[in-house]
């Protein structure tokens, strides 16, 4: 190797008690023989994550400088994911979610293939844990940053943040910074800004990051298994309109595929929300809808007809069926 880089490792650390022995513990058994350091953001969860962390960083006695930074309250994975870079010493950075783990040379090996390629953005695959199967997410075998761009700002895991090592600089100097409110796949409108100002990106080959998908009580989890979540909606809509701002001011050729997508995105949101019967979110979708340019809805009027019907009658049926439970029950104490 070249002169090895120094490297960060961002750890964002809320209510995970159960998980957060074992992130840490990947971390301390890296291979990198280079400068670490890796912080912990305390964002004043309700259990002993941070004493369990306190703990494991107090007994050890190796290379990497820990350090925990805490927030006066709970303010969100976003106001933590910007701490901790804004924190940051190393050449790169590395994001790690607190209930997740690396591999032992996870560091080691991402650091080579930047020192052979020069990458500002190095890649690799990961194994998603569920409980009852693991799946292998293969990072894409892109052939132009063009092509990288266009796949990443398409809703799916090709845009998380973690299992990549980022050159610092990227941030720092241009501003980027995840939005404070913004939580659910805050990581979905970060990536494809980094990556605009990045020259060249990389992959390693090897599998070399865990996604921990059994915690119930991270974000993604607890709103998954909703058939909808309006909080989670919002989000995504709001995460959309970031990236439409963002490349509005800076790369106008990807704006079309993004109104696309908002449009495709919240066009798919009708159904689930009437399925759940909640009146307000499909007030807001309805409201949303009217704001796509019309060469970009899919959503015919008979088709908008028919689902304003099912909602209502969904809603009548409700009704009617509080009432006759009413009914019943008063008969039966009679």
């Amino acid at each position: 190797m070249n002169h090895l880089p120094a490297i960060s490792i961002l750890i964002p650390v809320y209510n995970v008690e159960q998980y957060i022995k074992r992130c840490i513990m990947s971390v301390i058994a890296q291979t990198y023989t280079g400068k670490m350091e890796c912080i912990l953001v305390d964002d004043c969860g309700t259990d002993n994550s941070i004493i369990v962390a306190e703990q494991l960083i107090a007994g050890y006695k190796g290379n990497i400088k820990f350090s925990i930074i805490p927030h006066e309250h709970n303010r969100g994975l976003a106001a933590a994911r910007n701490t901790a870079v804004d924190a940051a010493h190393g050449d790169f950075v590395m994001h790690v979610d607190s209930d997740d783990w690396i591999e032992p040379n996870m560091i080691e090996q991402l650091v080579l293939t930047q020192q052979e390629t020069g990458a500002d953005i190095v890649s690799c695959n990961a194994v998603a844990h569920f409980e009852t199967k693991d799946i292998l997410l293969e990072e894409p075998c892109y052939s132009s940053k063009d092509e990288m761009m266009r796949s990443i700002i398409q809703m799916t895991l090709d845009h998380v943040i973690w299992r990549r090592l980022i050159r610092t600089s990227l941030y720092k100097d241009n501003r980027i910074k995840a939005y404070e409110g913004i939580n659910m796949g805050e990581d979905y409108y970060t990536l494809p800004r980094l990556l605009f100002y990045a020259d060249t990106f990389a992959r390693c080959n090897d599998v070399l990051y865990h996604y921990n998908c059994l915690n119930v009580q991270s974000y993604m989890q607890s709103h998954r298994k909703e058939i909808f979540s309006f909080p989670k909606y919002k989000s995504d809509r709001d995460s959309i309109d970031v990236l439409i701002s963002f490349f509005a001011q800076h790369d106008t050729t990807l704006l079309e595929e993004l109104y696309k997508i908002k449009a495709t995105f919240i066009y798919k949101q009708f159904s689930p929300a009437i399925q759940m019967r909640n009146r307000e979110a499909y007030l807001q979708i309805c409201s949303d809808w009217r704001g796509i340019d019309k060469q970009y809805k899919q959503l015919s009027a008979l088709r908008n007809y028919m689902l304003t019907l099912s909602y209502n009658i969904s809603v009548m049926y409700v009704s009617v069926r509080m009432c006759v439970m009413k009914l019943l029950k008063r008969r039966t104490c009679r």
